[in-house]
């Protein structure tokens, strides 16, 4: 048979597109890295978006946890990002936490020194190690103790943001304290928790127990509750009912608490039953009283009504019925 060359000089070209086309196609991963922090034969490697094409850029929405007021809890702030090529969502979730809130985002306070850089994100054996200078460990504050709870916070802020973009479970931050763009693992005193001394931190979980989740929220109003501390009770009433019934304000809530029972126990009944656009919540909620009689008193499974503003927050008109007279 009679070979047509015009044919076989169109076939080469159709191949030789198809294996150009392939080639742009791959995932790009920087160079890999030898580790640094005293494990032996562990590498990383840096990570980057799917391509490396400059063009590339997305706009993904990411959580940002920040300390809420002087409370000891993480409240959850959405902020938009624009990945590219050059960075990973990663990256500038952490650089975002550095920078701190938005000046309108008054309620919420940065947890990590201003001049800490990012020096590297990198992955490793399927957790995320983020390295950074040693100004994470500079002091922010005078009080020691506020301190060691700050830098707490501070890391955990780190590690559930990167663990809710769902890319990775687990979280290493390491401390460049040289200057020399290699990092080594906090202790957990560098870390705040001063108590679990000198060991070495290893890659952390999400931890949703510092998390102003609806039944975080609840117990913080009822802790407030039994202390009669109304004005931290405040910050976390609702400021409409579902129904749109306001709640008072200032001597208000003072004035209608002095009325009821005084609450020495309580215990919350969850999870919460959350509706599905995420603006409502309901918890069950025993309590135990002093009755008139200055007796003690049981009410079980007392409905709770929660609504979603800048964070969780209670039913002013929830509490009131729901609480006993004198």
């Amino acid at each position: 048979m009679k070979i047509n060359r015009k044919s076989v000089r169109a076939l080469c070209a159709l191949m030789t597109l198809s294996l150009a086309l392939t080639g742009c196609s791959r995932q790009y991963y920087g160079g890999i890295t030898e580790r640094t922090d005293g494990v032996d034969n562990a590498y990383t490697e840096d990570i980057l978006p799917e391509s490396q094409n400059n063009a590339y850029s997305q706009q993904v929405d990411a959580t940002l946890y920040f300390r809420y007021l002087s409370e000891d809890l993480l409240a959850g702030v959405e902020q938009q990002f624009n990945v590219t090529a050059e960075n990973t969502l990663e990256q500038l979730v952490v650089q975002a936490l550095i920078d701190g809130p938005q000046e309108t985002q008054y309620q919420y306070n940065a947890l990590i020194n201003p001049d800490t850089r990012v020096v590297s994100v990198k992955e490793q054996s399927g957790y995320l190690s983020v390295t950074l200078s040693s100004e994470f460990l500079e002091r922010m504050g005078q009080d020691i103790d506020q301190e060691a709870t700050r830098r707490r916070l501070g890391v955990l802020s780190i590690v559930n943001a990167v663990t809710a973009i769902g890319n990775y479970s687990r979280v290493l931050i390491l401390i460049d304290e040289n200057n020399t763009g290699n990092g080594e693992r906090l202790t957990y005193a560098e870390a705040g928790w001063e108590e679990l001394g000198e060991r070495t931190i290893e890659p952390m979980e999400r931890d949703s127990s510092v998390i102003l989740s609806p039944e975080n929220v609840l117990d913080t109003v009822m802790s407030a509750i039994v202390e009669k501390n109304y004005e931290r009770l405040e910050y976390y009433l609702a400021a409409a009912d579902y129904d749109g019934a306001a709640r008072p304000n200032g001597t208000g809530v003072a004035e209608a608490f002095a009325g009821k029972a005084s609450i020495v126990g309580y215990s919350l009944e969850g999870p919460a039953n959350v509706s599905g656009d995420g603006k409502r919540a309901v918890l069950m909620l025993s309590i135990t009283y002093i009755d008139a009689g200055g007796h003690t008193a049981q009410l079980t499974a007392l409905p709770i009504r929660m609504l979603r503003e800048d964070v969780w927050k209670v039913s002013f008109q929830a509490l009131n019925t729901m609480f006993p007279e004198y």
